[in-house]
């Protein structure tokens, strides 16, 4: 087990109101122990970058089940595609380029320089490009580059500046806004997020409507930075952070030439388990450091500036460390599952919204029990069908998550907004969401009900379309039912006996599956299922010869109850 970096007292933070906490002395110990941890994090993302790029060489995903990249990281590593092909590339990059590689170890370059560094940087312009970083800011660095014409590869992990959407409304409306993120899903023929699939709806609705010149309330235009905060940031101590990577992380990097497939699954779990326990730490620290403004006591104007210069950290990244904090201090059981990685990061967030005091064991161990998609699923039905002011608890084991009709009688002029619709998007969507609202709300009325009558504009164009009404592919929702696919398209009917071997075309002998699981899994053996459609199949992803299969799952359900393999401890 990776030890930690930080004290015990330092992780339990003081009482906001205590008269011993010294801006000034804090700001200084917890940016030490912030900039270590960051070092640390950093050096385990060179260790994962390492074991994926050769996962990906190889297609690990096919060999161990998953149609996907994006499904095999979020269920066994609870990342996401991107973020492990982008790990990947900047860590082969930086293995062609020994200086920055030395650099980096001996902490005299961040991961956020590196990542930008990796995209112009050739051998011979190596020592060029380190001494101009070593006397720049991370934005001027970027900027530098941006000015060569490399400026896509200056984007931040999460893909660019997201914002939050919010609006208030009644309880009942929730149930609309599921059907139609679903709905969208299914014309899509992919699993969108939330901010996907608002994107759709938008441009469905403004295709019907013309955007009006009104203005969405509370939009309040951010205030300008001073022109001289650059010279705040070069006085600032920029010693350099060499922080030794624990040995037990780092010996996971060797030799990764020789391992299987199977071997690198276990590994790229290991590092990240190791990683969740700094980041842990980080988000403990983040809390106290954010909630103080102790970055104005260091000297920067933002949060974000400090988190990207100082530590190499997105903010998007910090805020969700910080969200999860909260919640612990709620729900103790959250944070200990994700410090000892029986959580996944993208399982913690998913709980984020529905976990509290009194259901919080209830929840943990639901989502150690079943793959993210379901437990995506029983979330999302928890928050439309639990009753107000009672605590969201989850649905029964094996309970088909379907909602009571929407109510269809008059309504009156006045609905208490007692629920909320919130989701991080692009700034772009964002604002494309509102424009789209803004036109069909009429005068005088509240901004949900202009998004009601969007949504049920959308909801009878797209219920419209013509469509292939198998009633086995509806029975599954239009997905591929293979635990943990996300596959929407190209969707095949599967004899569990087949039909050369006498299987019947029985409802009950008959399942979804994607084109990839059909004919590259089942068929090609790296995927078993045998048993009664529909709640009574087993399924066995990454099988192998002579050995047990990587997971073995009845419906979206593991076998033995926890979430796969437990990782390896580190």
């Amino acid at each position: 087990m990776v030890p930690d970096i930080v004290p015990p007292d330092l992780l339990a933070p003081p009482d906001a109101r205590s008269r011993s906490f010294r801006h000034d002395d804090a700001a200084l110990v917890l940016d030490g122990y912030l900039r270590r941890l960051a070092a640390q994090e950093a050096r385990c993302r060179v260790v994962l970058g390492r074991l994926g790029r050769v996962f990906l060489e190889r297609r690990g995903q096919h060999l161990l089940g998953f149609a996907r990249l994006g499904d095999y990281a979020r269920e066994r590593l609870g990342l996401s595609a991107r973020e492990l092909q982008s790990l990947a590339s900047v860590t082969e990059r930086m293995e062609q380029l020994p200086a920055i590689r030395m650099a980096f170890e001996r902490g005299e370059v961040s991961w956020a320089q590196v990542r930008l560094l990796v995209t112009v940087v050739v051998p011979e312009t190596e020592e060029g490009w380190l001494a101009l970083a070593g006397g720049r800011t991370v934005r001027a660095l970027e900027a530098a580059i941006r000015e060569l014409g490399r400026s896509e590869t200056a984007e931040e992990d999460d893909g660019g500046p997201h914002v939050r959407f919010r609006l208030r409304c009644p309880r009942r409306f929730l149930r609309l806004w599921r059907e139609v993120v679903d709905l969208a899903r299914r014309m899509a023929g992919a699993e969108l997020s939330h901010g996907q699939a608002a994107e759709a709806i938008a441009a469905e609705g403004l295709s019907a409507r013309s955007a009006g010149c009104e203005v969405w309330p509370d939009t309040a235009r951010q205030p300008e930075l001073p022109g001289d905060v650059e010279e705040t940031f070069i006085q600032l101590e920029r010693a350099p952070v060499a922080e030794v990577i624990p040995e037990e992380v780092e010996v996971l990097g060797l030799g990764v030439e020789e391992l299987d497939t199977f071997a690198l699954d276990g590994r790229m779990r290991a590092v990240v388990q190791a990683s969740q326990r700094i980041d842990w730490q980080m988000g403990r620290l983040l809390r106290v450091f954010l909630d103080r403004r102790l970055f104005r006591v260091m000297g920067f104007p933002s949060a974000a500036r400090y988190l990207r210069e100082r530590l190499g950290l997105s903010e998007r990244k910090a805020r969700a460390l910080v969200a999860l904090e909260r919640r612990t201090w709620e729900a103790p059981g959250l944070g200990e599952a994700y410090r000892a990685g029986t959580l996944s990061w993208v399982r913690a967030l998913t709980l984020l919204p529905v976990i509290g005091e009194k259901t919080a064991s209830a929840w943990i161990a639901r989502a150690e029990e079943v793959t993210v998609r379901r437990l995506a699923d029983e979330v999302e039905w928890a928050l439309v069908a639990r009753e107000p002011f009672d605590p969201i608890a989850p649905p029964p084991p094996g309970a088909a998550l379907d909602m009571p009709d929407r109510q269809t009688c008059a309504r009156p002029d006045w609905e208490w907004p007692d629920a909320e619709i919130v989701f991080s998007a692009p700034a772009e969507v964002v604002a494309l969401l509102r424009t789209a609202i803004l036109a069909f709300t009429r005068p005088a009325d509240p901004l949900w009900k202009g998004l009601e009558q969007l949504l049920e504009h959308v909801q009878v164009e797209w219920e419209g379309q013509p469509r292939h009404r198998d009633p086995i592919f509806a029975r599954y929702g239009w997905r591929c039912a293979v635990p943990a696919c996300s596959s929407r398209r190209n969707l095949h009917d599967h004899h569990l006996i087949f039909r050369s071997r006498g299987g019947e075309n029985a409802q009950d002998n008959r399942v979804t599956v994607c084109a990839w699981h059909h004919l590259r899994g089942i068929h090609a053996g790296r995927v078993r299922a045998w048993g009664a459609a529909p709640d009574a199949i087993t399924w066995e992803l990454g099988v192998r010869a002579g050995r047990e299969p990587l997971l073995r799952l009845t419906g979206d359900w593991y076998v033995g109850g926890t979430s796969g393999s437990p990782m390896p401890a580190v």
